[in-house]
């Protein structure tokens, strides 16, 4: 990978200087920044790879943020999204105007998703898309003459964004602190883990109590006062957890009996990430609801979408206006590039590849046998490596050692 700019000391001492007194990052430690000398600036990046202001080649194993699926560098989408700015650089989808790239990748998404007859909604990344599955459930139900059934179920370690509806049905506490209160009617049952399992089971003898959990939560709130049960496929930012075989088929079971909506968030999972082009497809069960965003450009332009089923629009529809979107929802030059993105993903038999990649992948690591690594999973190319201080009996790193961060630290200072 050649470096096409290349930056002296003082440049990126001013670089980082600048991004100190100017910059609030999402998501990042001011101190530790400020210990850093100021932050890690990525200047390039072409394939897998990305290059530092300082010239150091990394394996980008984080795809930015779990999005991007077509690799750095496709100036394909450049030059896509570049004719579509000069074609019609935005227009608005509200009260009934339309335009053809949104048409386009509308259908072409409706025809890939594992959903009965699904229509299409745009949004600009995946809180917005929660937040928007959030109040499709609700207004479902409300259309049918309960408006009592709006509580929401999630898992703890989800992660389903960070907006005032998103961050409720998030489970990791830091992203709760000094925000409270949260969205009311939003709560919690344990995620399925079978390497640290809440109930001390041991995989394949056990009766899917993870599972099993849903039904207890629906009970406890009411039959008539929940509206959906929500999950990622595979839990993303909790720590690429995949649940046990059966899992995902007890829970739709669990909906259908008690008469609840599944709303599967596939903003990490989808477009290929986990060796099929949707994580459900895993397990073959249908969501009612289903999130996307991050894989449907690649990272190249914000973009979400939210896959709603026949079910859930009829009454919708029926209703007359749905008073509900955002500016960028459909925005022309992201649906041009989702549509070339996506046909890129299909013609280069990226999911595929991502299967295939992510077996070797676990493969070597376990091979290592390093005293250290207790569980390596994923699925395709969304995994993990459970560091532990003993993997006999599982015992997790004093958090205070910040192992995992010590890690991070020498693969950046080596490259």
């Amino acid at each position: 990978m050649v470096m096409v700019t290349v930056y002296t000391e003082d440049q990126i001492a001013q670089m980082k200087k600048d991004d100190m007194r100017y910059f609030l990052h999402p998501t990042s430690s001011i101190a530790d920044m400020e210990s850093w000398g100021g932050p890690k600036i990525i200047a390039e990046g072409d394939g897998i790879r990305v290059k530092s202001v300082e010239g150091k080649t990394y394996i980008d194993c984080g795809a930015g943020l779990w999005l991007n699926n077509v690799g750095y560098g496709r100036t394909v989408l450049a030059e896509v999204a570049k004719n579509q700015m000069e074609t019609l650089s935005f227009f608005q989808t509200f009260n009934g105007y339309s335009h053809p790239s949104a048409i386009e990748v509308a259908k072409k998404v409706a025809t890939m998703i594992p959903m009965d007859n699904p229509r299409i909604f745009f949004t600009s990344g995946g809180s917005e898309s929660n937040d928007t599955a959030y109040k499709l459930a609700r207004i479902f139900w409300y259309l049918q003459g309960k408006p009592n059934k709006n509580h929401i179920i999630a898992r703890t370690k989800a992660y389903h964004g960070v907006s005032y509806g998103a961050v409720s049905a998030t489970s990791l506490p830091g992203f709760w602190d000094g925000f409270r209160p949260l969205v009311p009617s939003f709560h919690h049952i344990e995620h399925p883990h079978c390497y640290f399992c809440p109930w001390g089971k041991e995989h394949g003898l056990c009766d899917l109590e993870c599972a099993g959990a849903l039904e207890e939560k629906i009970l406890e709130l009411g039959q008539d006062n929940v509206a959906a049960f929500t999950a990622e496929p595979v839990i993303g930012t909790g720590g690429a957890i995949v649940p046990p075989d059966g899992y995902y088929q007890r829970v739709r079971e669990i909906c259908d009996k008690y008469d609840v909506l599944f709303i599967a968030d596939e903003v990490i999972t989808g477009f290929g990430r986990t060796g099929k082009m949707f994580g459900m497809l895993h397990w073959g069960v249908k969501p009612d609801i289903m999130m996307m965003a991050k894989g449907i450009t690649s990272g190249y332009i914000p973009m979400g979408a939210v896959g709603i089923s026949e079910r859930v629009y009829t009454p919708i529809r029926n209703h007359g206006i749905f008073m509900h979107g955002y500016t960028y929802s459909g925005h022309p030059v992201a649906c041009a590039v989702a549509l070339k993105n996506i046909e890129i993903i299909e013609q280069e038999n990226l999911v595929a590849n991502a299967h295939e990649k992510g077996e070797l992948l676990r493969s070597l690591i376990r091979d290592l046998r390093l005293p250290c690594i207790g569980e390596v999973r994923g699925l395709g190319l969304m995994n993990a490596v459970q560091l532990v201080q003993n993997a006999e009996n599982r015992t997790k790193f004093n958090s205070a050692l910040g192992f995992a961060k010590r890690v991070s630290a020498i693969a950046w200072e080596n490259g």
